[in-house]
């Protein structure tokens, strides 16, 4: 905000700060307001919407997700451990393209799944300002006991908990909202672990026996931002990459984003692009002005 203030003219950009149900409801039912856009829950999502077609005016959303990231039995194994922290521990996963669910093929599960275990247990939980911290704290108690209520149900469901699952209170870490990065096998993508956004290092793991069935448990969800598929086949990870209903999907890497590349969802998990050139579009209207310069009647009347 300091920098626009300095390169914008006054007015152009104006923070407003407050909760979400006052001061956003607020803006979008404000009449002076003819674009909305917004990033957060799809629920708050529908609220936004709502707004807009009230007042007819066009709305960007950008919500929420619960992605596959598809590791197939041909995938480096070394890129996958390092992609697979990257697309759940970035940001304590507290990410909309969180690659919140890890489909594996089960010819090399066992030996993946000993080594992400070993990787999470190793993850240093901390001060986010200490370089060698590697995850900081959920970003409050109500988010923190959310996740929690996720970790909960794990342990009296059919659900396995690999690793993590705790809060961690030693170190000096007591006063804040530290959780472990956990590892959550289920046996079935319609489990909630499966199909809810928990927003948060929260990994739940699913066998699959092949490509096809790949592709139809990462479809089988109401959200479609991102994922992500790890393969050293590279037609074989891109015809992948073409059925799994999503705007975005990396192959061999995870939450690695570069400048101008599109970004947004199918499905539940939003309208429209950003984050690239023509999303400028989203912010102009069209005007067609004709001009008949031929000075002739048309002998039409």
């Amino acid at each position: 905000a300091k920098i626009f203030q300095e390169i914008l003219p006054k007015g152009v950009v104006n923070v407003v700060t407050g909760k979400g149900s006052e001061s956003g409801n607020a803006i979008f039912n404000n009449e002076g307001v003819n674009k909305l856009s917004f990033t957060g829950s799809t629920n708050v999502g529908y609220q936004v919407a709502e707004a807009g077609a009230k007042r007819i005016v066009p709305a960007t959303l950008e919500l929420g997700g619960k992605s596959a990231n598809i590791i197939l039995d041909d995938a480096n194994l070394d890129l996958a451990v390092e992609g697979i922290q990257l697309g759940i521990l970035f940001n304590q996963g507290e990410v909309c393209s969180a690659g919140s669910r890890l489909l594996v093929q089960e010819g090399i599960y066992d030996k993946l799944i000993s080594r992400l275990k070993e990787a999470f247990s190793n993850i240093k939980v901390g001060d986010p300002l200490d370089e060698n911290t590697q995850m900081g704290s959920q970003t409050s108690q109500e988010q923190m006991e959310k996740i929690q209520s996720y970790i909960t149900y794990a342990e009296q469901s059919n659900a396995e908990i690999l690793t993590g699952g705790k809060r961690i209170t030693n170190d000096g870490l007591d006063s804040g909202y530290f959780l472990e990065p956990t590892l959550i096998a289920v046996k079935d993508n319609a489990d909630k672990l499966a199909q809810e956004e928990i927003f948060g290092p929260v990994l739940t793991i699913i066998k699959v026996k092949d490509d096809e069935e790949a592709i139809k448990i990462a479809n089988d969800s109401e959200y479609g931002l991102a994922g992500g598929v790890f393969s050293q086949d590279i037609t074989r990870a891109l015809n992948i990459a073409k059925a799994v209903k999503t705007g975005r999907i990396w192959i061999n890497t995870y939450n690695q984003v570069p400048e101008g590349a599109p970004f947004g969802g199918y499905k539940k998990s939003g309208i429209g692009r950003e984050t690239y050139k023509e999303a400028l579009s989203n912010y102009q209207q069209v005007k067609n002005i004709f001009i008949d310069t031929s000075n002739e009647l048309k002998g039409l009347y």
